[in-house]
């Protein structure tokens, strides 16, 4: 018969492996809640009739804009046509002030990078992630966006944007059953 013998060390990792084994698959439930982040959506018709002051255009456009908590930015697709093939398209923005509404002026917030100068296209993006200022004014319906042109270059097309809930969804913290 032949015998086997045992180092200390060697014992000790065989039964620091089989623990491990045994307890990893186990989850601690947490003392954090679950956070959950809501998104925001609107669809903004933008025209001449909203430019402050109002301008005649035959132009017109839409934004369909989603706001997410999580993230902070703004995903858009903008579809455009302005109101003479003729002219071009010279910037794009999302303006907003603390005291803005649908009869205001405000200043530039964020650029809108990318557009055709083209008189029409469709323009895709995400924004920057907004700060806590800028997302208390979106929310409270105080931006729009603003799309200029070679013949109105105070801008030729604006829509206030009047974002509603559209969903939640969890994230961060998920819990878990226990030992």
């Amino acid at each position: 018969m032949k015998t086997y013998s045992v180092k200390p060390l060697t014992a000790i990792f065989t039964i620091a492996a089989i623990f491990l084994s045994v307890f990893s698959g186990c989850k601690k439930k947490s003392n954090m809640p679950d956070i959950t982040y809501r998104t925001y959506s609107a669809t903004v018709q933008l025209n001449g009739a909203n430019e402050v002051p109002m301008v005649t255009t035959t132009g017109t456009a839409t934004a369909n804009i989603t706001y997410s908590e999580q993230s902070k930015t703004i995903a858009y697709t903008i579809n455009w046509q302005l109101g003479s093939s003729a002219v071009t398209t010279t910037g794009m923005h999302f303006h907003g002030a603390d005291n803005g509404s649908n009869s205001v002026n405000s200043p530039i917030v964020i650029e809108i990078p990318g557009f055709s100068t083209g008189s029409s296209g469709t323009l895709t993006g995400t924004t920057r992630a907004l700060n806590a200022t800028e997302i208390s004014q979106l929310l409270s319906g105080k931006w729009y966006i603003n799309i200029h042109s070679s013949d109105f270059t105070s801008g030729e097309l604006r829509g206030n944007i009047v974002l509603v809930a559209a969903s939640t969804g969890g994230g961060g913290n998920n819990g878990g059953g226990g030992y």
